[in-house]
């Protein structure tokens, strides 16, 4: 972690608006952003809201997410809505189902969690510069990376070596069922990457084990540790030496970090 935090956006800077351009996931060439655009064009300012919030160092990463689950909602299917039971839709971790495009939900949540990291002092975790579907980890690392771009995409990830990649575990009715996903999602991660040392970012925001209703309800210490435990148990010995470290983003916003200390 550095000591002394530079302003958001930083190196992000020109990264997020990219979101709103070309075929960027909510972008006027996505296909299936501009599927939904069709369903509710008013869309087009909620994502421009979404960037402008983003880029705001005055702006939280919850404040973010409010806006995307926003965006979400707007789209909501008053059909398939009357077929969920009233708890489960009063649940504060369930993503209400939506014409909103899931991919674009994802997309948004990467640089959601970017803003998180930053908040949190963690500011070594840039954009990827190259768009290279193949090699593209979500996140290059400060110090961990070619200083300059300037090479392409393969030698660019050649020269890597470390790279952070993050991923959206949701649904999960269960905190063991949690627990058993942010495993699978650490061990997915280190197989997609496997020449590299690799920080996996979790967030385990949109799951429903961590609410009663809309209220959270959860041992945030506890779900750590036991997910430690499962990295120690379970995780291959030959993959240990590759997880630097496991962050877990939860609903209260507090982003917790496991250190490779604890399963060395």
């Amino acid at each position: 972690m550095t000591t002394a935090v530079p302003q958001w956006p930083g190196e992000w800077q020109a990264e997020i608006p990219s979101i709103r351009k070309d075929n960027g996931a909510l972008g006027p060439s996505n296909s299936l952003f501009k599927k939904a655009l069709t369903i509710h064009p008013p869309l087009a300012g909620l994502a421009d809201t979404f960037v402008t919030c983003l880029l705001d160092p005055h702006d939280t990463p919850r404040d973010a997410k409010t806006l995307l689950i926003g965006m979400n909602d707007a789209l909501v299917d008053p059909a398939k809505i009357a077929n969920v039971p009233p708890a489960t839709a009063q649940n504060g971790g369930f993503r209400l189902p939506s014409a909103f495009p899931l991919p674009s939900y994802t997309a948004a949540l990467e640089y959601i969690a970017a803003k998180a990291l930053w908040e949190h002092g963690h500011t070594e975790f840039l954009p990827w510069p190259f768009d290279d579907i193949a090699l593209k980890p979500d996140f290059a690392v400060r110090g961990k990376c070619p200083a300059n771009p300037g090479v392409d995409a393969a030698e660019f990830y050649d020269l890597c070596t470390e790279v952070a990649d993050t991923l959206k575990v949701g649904g999960t009715k269960t905190t063991t069922d949690l627990v058993n996903s942010l495993y699978a999602g650490v061990t997915g991660k280190l197989a997609a990457y496997p020449t590299k040392q690799v920080a996996v970012f979790l967030d385990a925001c949109d799951n429903p084990c961590l609410y009663n209703g809309a209220a959270l309800n959860f041992n945030r210490a506890a779900l750590c540790s036991s997910l430690t435990a499962k990295i120690v148990q379970d995780l291959n010995p030959e993959l240990k030496p590759r997880l630097v470290s496991v962050f877990v983003l939860f609903p209260d916003w507090h982003l917790e970090q496991l250190h490779a200390a604890d399963w060395h």
